[in-house]
């Protein structure tokens, strides 16, 4: 690939597309899921698209971000799955918000996995207005965009 007449924003412009439509179709089969198993219907199809996308986009972000860590594939994989976990423990993905000491619950505003239970529960369940949903979503496109682009800035091929 780096003999392509391409450069590497494109490469890894199009490695990110290729995990989002990954993390897109799997949210999707969940959420069939969920609806077949679980009777789960949101009340707005278009505001869970919203949430998902946003979702979508944010992680595809922090990936390319936590992809750069290491000085292998194996490094950048425990080092990875170790700070996803830290993001999903402060984040509410182990243990709901409320039940967090509110110090803990101040520092969750950091976990791109708090803005995302928000915005699924707001789109599935708490029937968010678009306004509403806004919110969390535009905070994870952001805080996607901030770590592709520092993910790719700090990107260095190997041999």
């Amino acid at each position: 690939l780096r003999t392509a007449p391409i450069s590497r924003t494109q490469i890894l412009l199009g490695k990110g597309l290729a995990c989002f439509i990954a993390t897109v179709g799997v949210a999707a089969l969940l959420l069939i899921v969920a609806a077949i198993v679980f009777g789960v219907r949101p009340s707005a199809p278009a505001k869970l698209v919203m949430a998902v996308v946003s979702v979508s986009l944010c992680f595809v972000g922090v990936m390319m971000l936590l992809s750069v860590i290491g000085k292998t594939e194996q490094s950048a994989g425990g080092i990875g799955w170790a700070i996803l976990m830290v993001m999903a423990m402060i984040g509410g993905g182990m243990v709901p918000l409320m039940f967090l000491p509110g110090w803990l619950q101040d520092i969750a505003s950091v976990s791109p996995v708090k803005w995302s239970i928000l915005a699924l529960e707001g789109a599935i369940w708490r029937d968010f207005s678009y306004a509403e949903l806004a919110g969390p979503c535009g905070v994870l496109v952001g805080m996607g965009a901030v770590c592709f682009v520092v993910g790719t800035r700090a990107f260095r091929w190997s041999a």
